[in-house]
């Protein structure tokens, strides 16, 4: 029994990664000869290869075809198609001096339903990519799946309410398609739900990651009807205090209701020319399709909308179905989870098994273990210095060993303290240690107060939780109090976050209370029962934690890898019982040791470089070229040149290569090699008054995809109006403002102001074309270890205007 024991801690924790790592896996895709009602990706692969041939963003020449197919494809289905020209627009910068602008063509496809006069259901995918990526599974996948999706209900009954087929142009600019819907789009007022499907990765489980206001009756239909779900209420919780956005953030500001859905896995493609058809899952659009068709259905079917009601937290369960539940009811999980603490801690103390100043050891320990795990990993973010898009690739592109590097290091820095603690452990040595980890976290990337004041608080809690023995039951009570405190922190503060705190805590307060219960028999068959239903308990809590902790790493792990140190916290009162005998056991060091090497040898493969075609390393060199002075340059805004990027840079004459600025365009130094200068058509920039009013006016070159205007004069400018329309952006004497337009008008571009009496202003502008120009040398093939990414390319066109009155 006592083998059993101590070997139960790897068992259960190879299992419950196991079957964690199983939960993730996309179901396979369905093909081509299901039946007509049913979401098939195979189906689907047809316009996500027709729309990903190439990059298609918003301006260029491409994004003309993937509109076009659109048009074709929703006519064909029999719904209701217009393109919807308009602008959107955008704060680029905090102070509003800089403002991003599109002339969108957003495309929208109905299909009717009996009451027209019902609120729609509004199904929300973008058509356009980044600058040199196919962009196949951003979003060409969401846009496919959006097209099965409107073909599998058309094939049905004739639903209840319209469903609307958003396609919002300009994304990636900045949601500018979606603003000119939901702020000036009448049909937006018809409104009722919305379901956007996006990407941040070519792989993995779609999961729904935010939804809109009063989502507590819609999280229950999702539970009824999607299929495979994927989805927690701590991600959505998170998610609305991180700087992101998705078209689904213009819906959440109009009040609207919804669910937010993306898959992230293998980021490695995402931005990149590796997003190409051939490289999606099939299985994630499946998945996106099992969830989204059958919630629109539902929604599209019912008589009235699902009630606006409280937020509800909510989880999947190893993606097998979709927990949702009320606040009251979280409040009840938690209340559930006192009483049996308190049962366990009242047989504990009341039969001599434990001591209160054993418990309070055991909380002191638990808080240990959680900000020791995130001293170990923050110090590994620091080390890895993911301070650059090279780097990041460099990282993304063996995601898997690092997260289990990472996981390794956490869950040995966890074992260490529960060792620790077991064996009665001498305060000093891991108190200086902490210390020395802490200062190293400014080793790399410069003072960090975090790290110095992680590693000071490990420090004064190993003289709280270590220097005499504390016993199994003192280290599990003490981690359940601490989860339950935690938990309720959370649920007055953030219910939805409560989620991954509420569910391993009932489990291994269940355990407990089992173990109390029944604890000292002397029956062999009950007491190997209770350690059967023990390791089984913990066995599902890892798989639940390492389904959770897998799609929280990907979503913010690498930026942070401390995130994990919770996950470690989460799973330890569940792994205390069948961990403590292989704790005590003169085993435990040598297991610590076991996965810190395995850990660090993970990480350390993880980061070392290897450029290949599979994982290639990012380059971009563009053309510049200013007419006005003849001169010329080519260009990189990589951090360091490759061998081929430099090359680049310094043939067709290129000399003198050095990081320099190029205002008001680059006001941080650039790579930069003046070259030949050959033949481009400019940019028409002028300046005039009339009246008291300043105009500025550009008539962009032929093929250019986006302008950007900066405007700086000596006096104050007021009453800014763009092509007529009032904008909002500020202006300051002797300060540059800004404004992007991607996809202008050919015919121009007006930007105007209320100005003084007297005064000056210089204008200047520079505008992105496809391509190297006609007559420069073209660059040598890329290396296959090479893919470009920004505006590599492409060739930008300055021109400069200046007036005085």
């Amino acid at each position: 029994m006592k083998t059993i024991r101590i070997l139960g801690f790897w068992i259960c924790l190879t299992l419950g990664v196991a079957l964690g790592a199983l939960a993730q896996r996309t179901p396979q895709p369905v093909d081509t000869s299901a039946p007509t009602a049913v979401f098939s990706a195979a189906r689907a692969m047809d316009d996500v290869r027709a729309m990903a041939q190439r990059p298609h963003p918003t301006g260029s020449v491409d994004i003309v075809r993937v509109r076009d197919h659109l048009l074709t494809r929703i006519g064909e289905l029999g719904l209701e198609v217009s393109v919807r020209p308009g602008e959107g627009f955008r704060p680029y910068s905090d102070d509003g001096r800089s403002l991003g602008v599109a002339a969108v063509q957003n495309v929208v496809g109905v299909l009717p339903g009996q009451d027209r006069e019902l609120p729609a259901v509004l199904v929300m995918s973008h058509y356009d990519s980044v600058h040199n990526s196919p962009g196949a599974a951003d979003d060409a996948l969401g846009a496919a799946a959006a097209l099965e999706i409107a073909r599998a209900l058309k094939a049905g009954p004739t639903p209840a309410r319209d469903v609307i087929f958003l396609f919002t142009d300009a994304e990636e600019a900045g949601l500018l398609g979606a603003d000119a819907f939901f702020a000036r789009d009448p049909t937006a007022q018809r409104v009722g739900v919305v379901l956007n499907m996006e990407a941040r990765g070519d792989a993995g489980r779609a999961a729904m990651f935010q939804t809109g206001p009063e989502n507590g009756a819609l999280l229950a239909l999702m539970a009824r009807e999607a299929k495979g779900p994927s989805a927690n209420s701590l991600a959505s919780t998170v998610y609305e205090r991180m700087p992101n956005d998705t078209d689904f953030t213009h819906s959440v500001k109009a009040g609207l209701p919804g669910l937010n859905f993306a898959l992230i896995d293998n980021q490695l493609a995402y931005h990149t020319p590796l997003s190409t058809p051939e490289r999606l899952d099939q299985g994630s659009l499946q998945h996106m399709g099992d969830q989204v068709l059958p919630i629109t259905r539902a929604v599209a079917d019912g008589q009235s909308l699902p009630a606006r009601s409280p937020n509800a937290i909510y989880s999947d369960v190893l993606g097998f179905f979709l927990i949702s539940y009320s606040t009251a009811v979280g409040w009840g999980l938690l209340g559930l989870a006192a009483v049996m603490i308190g049962f366990v801690s009242w047989r504990a103390l009341s039969g001599g098994a434990t001591s209160p100043l054993d418990i309070v050891r055991g909380v002191a320990g638990a808080i240990l273990l959680l900000l020791a795990s995130a001293l170990v990993l923050h110090l590994l973010g620091r080390l890895l210095n993911v301070g650059d898009g090279q780097k990041l690739y460099d990282l993304l592109g063996r995601f898997d060993l690092l997260l289990l590097g990472a996981g390794a290091l956490g869950v040995g820095t966890g074992l260490l303290v529960v060792t620790a603690q077991a064996r009665g452990a001498r305060r000093i040595w891991p108190s200086l240690a902490a210390l020395v980890l802490g200062g190293a976290c400014s080793l790399v990337g410069g003072f960090d107060p975090v790290g110095l004041g992680l590693g000071a608080a490990v420090g004064v809690l190993c003289w709280a939780a270590l220097g005499s023995r504390v016993g199994v039951l003192g280290v599990w009570i003490g981690g359940l109090v601490t989860l339950l405190l935690a938990a309720l922190a959370a649920q007055i503060l953030a219910p939805g976050a409560t989620v991954m705190l509420v569910w391993p805590l009932l489990i291994a307060a269940l355990g407990a209370t089992l173990a109390m219960a029944l604890g000292g028999t002397r029956d062999r068959r009950v007491a190997l029962a209770m350690t059967l239903a023990m390791a089984v308990l913990a066995t599902l809590t890892i798989a639940q934690l390492t389904a959770w902790g897998g799609w929280t790493f990907a979503g913010i792990g690498l930026m942070e890898p401390a995130v994990l140190a919770l996950f470690v916290l989460l799973a330890t009162p569940a792994l205390v019982p069948i961990t403590f005998d292989f704790a005590e056991s003169r085993w435990g060091w040598r297991g610590v040791v076991l996965l810190g090497v395995a850990g660090l040898g993970l990480v350390i493969t993880a980061a070392i470089p290897n450029a290949s075609a599979d994982r290639p390393n990012l380059t971009e060199a563009h053309h510049i070229a200013d007419p006005s002075t003849g001169k010329a340059w080519r260009v990189s805004s990589m951090p360091e040149l490759d061998a081929w990027t430099r090359q680049v840079l310094v043939a067709d004459g290129g000399v003198n290569l050095k990081k320099q600025a190029l205002e008001p365009f680059h006001a941080e130094p650039i790579w930069m090699a003046q070259t030949r200068a050959v033949p481009v058509t400019p940019p028409v920039l002028t300046a005039e008054r009339s009246g008291d009013r300043l105009i500025v006016r550009v008539i962009p070159g032929p093929g250019t995809e986006v302008l950007t205007l900066k405007i700086r004069a000596t006096t104050g400018l007021h009453d800014p109006r763009l092509n007529g329309r009032p904008i909002t952006l500020t202006s300051q004497p002797d300060a540059w403002s800004t404004v992007t337009y991607h996809a202008p008008d050919p015919n121009g571009v007006t930007l105007s102001f209320t100005s003084e009496a007297t005064g000056r202003v210089e204008a200047a502008v520079v505008e992105m074309r496809d391509g190297w120009p006609a007559e420069a040398q073209p660059p040598a093939p890329k290396p296959p270890e090479l893919m470009a990414v920004g505006m590599s390319d492409k060739t930008a066109v300055i021109a400069h205007a200046r007036l005085a009155w």
